[in-house]
């Protein structure tokens, strides 16, 4: 309780040092609330891989832009984009990109627990929307029981999304404790015509997001979450990181198939893990081998951190701005349960949602300005690179080699 009060203290006066031992305790509150091999390509695969790669063409006319390149001059698509869609005085959401569906996975036994805050703010942002919403119980749903037959909660979910992506244009993926904080947006807003599969990186630790995610119904984005969710059978025994660990190599493997050495250096560091610290290396390497690059077209887009639709809620002690839309971590069914004090003053009453603003009681003093929320980020984001364990801080090319192992055939998939 102190911690929180000491964070909601950070905001309001809008320090601009935050206190190092505060974030210090955040960041660790961070790593135990919200906490699983790497198969490398045959010759053959390697090989098929790359040829798909070249062979992926993306119509001018489909994305929007004058060609398939992503350049400085597409910096400002997306933006456009948005404005083009934005949500106005809580007015409709336009099917510009056909139907979207949100899908939210559970299990009888936390859902009958947790979650009810987070799960009524979706309701009632979704009674003002068009959205299709389904709630999908993988102990029970035939369809998914059908085609999946993996028994780990998280690699099951995205099986699931494959299946249900059939029915729709659009699917955003979001896990149970995900709730709407600022109904006035559209999903259309975060929607990137240019890829199959959008994600964003979790603010506290730089590591791709794998619990919420956008994917559109294509071949490629069906494969890739079949075939991440078949990873169940195949990761490594250690501290891994489960689904989240596997999501990070299986997009290296990707949008870089011709990056296999350093594929195989992180798949090392990966290996090696036996705990936190030494996954989060792991994680740096992935970030490295990407690097600046968080587009593919045709494949994937890459939210930097703070960007997406959706935020861990603990970075701000809830507090938010016209920015945000969702907040992540809202774990409870109520509000005041364990001294957590949601951004809402009373429980949702979805008879009243639907029209404006009805519904929504927002804490007066949890609604701050765009600057607020800015150097609360910069705050956090100064205390998590302080706090960055030293072991994952590495050089995979100076630790693991990039061409000890390949040479003199490391280019042959350039």
């Amino acid at each position: 309780m102190l911690v929180r009060q000491k964070i909601a203290a950070v905001v309001r006066k809008g320090r601009s040092h935050a206190d190092p031992l505060i974030v210090g305790i955040c960041f660790f509150i961070f790593i135990v609330f919200m906490f699983g091999s790497a198969p490398i390509y045959s010759a053959e695969e390697k090989t098929a891989a790359d040829e798909q790669t070249k062979q992926i063409k993306i119509p001018s006319s489909k994305i929007g832009l004058v060609d398939e390149d992503v350049s400085a001059s597409d910096s400002g698509y997306l933006n456009k984009e948005r404005a083009s869609v934005a949500r106005q005085a809580m007015g409709p959401c336009r099917p510009v990109h056909g139907k979207v569906t949100i899908l939210v996975a559970v299990v009888t036994t936390s859902y009958e627990r947790f979650y009810n805050v987070a799960q009524d703010s979706l309701r009632c942002y979704l009674k003002s929307t068009n959205y299709t919403f389904l709630l999908i119980n993988l102990d029970t749903d035939k369809r998914v029981n059908e085609q999946c037959g993996h028994n780990q909660l998280f690699f099951k979910k995205h099986c699931a999304a494959s299946v249900y992506l059939n029915d729709t244009d659009w699917l955003m993926v979001l896990d149970a404790d995900a709730g709407v904080v600022n109904p006035n947006h559209c999903i259309e807003e975060w929607i990137d015509t240019r890829v199959d599969l959008i994600f964003y990186e979790r603010f506290f630790n730089w590591e791709i997001a794998s619990g919420n995610y956008i994917a559109r119904n294509t071949p490629f984005a069906k494969h890739f979450l079949k075939t991440w969710a078949d990873w169940q059978y195949e990761q490594p025994k250690n501290f891994n990181g489960a689904d989240n660990g596997v999501l990070q190599i299986h997009i290296l493997k990707a949008v870089l198939p011709s990056a296999v050495s350093e594929r195989e250096a992180c798949d090392r560091i990966w290996r090696r893990g036996d705990g936190y610290d030494t996954y989060m290396a792991y994680v740096t390497c992935v970030k490295v081998t990407l690097g600046a690059t968080r587009l593919w077209p045709g494949k994937v887009r890459i939210y930097r951190r703070g960007h997406g639709w959706v935020r861990d809620g603990m970075l701000t002690a809830d507090r938010w701005c016209q920015r945000d839309f969702m907040l992540h971590g809202w774990k409870h069914n109520r509000t005041g349960i364990a001294g957590w004090m949601s951004p809402f003053e009373k429980e949702f009453n979805i008879d009243e949602c639907g029209i404006g603003e009805a519904g929504w009681h927002w804490r007066k003093d949890y609604r701050t300005s765009e600057e607020n929320i800015k150097e609360s980020l910069k705050n956090f984001e100064r205390g998590a690179g302080i706090n960055f364990p030293k072991v994952a801080r590495v050089h995979p090319y100076l630790s693991e080699g990039d061409i000890g192992s390949c040479w003199p055939h490391c280019d042959d998939l350039v």
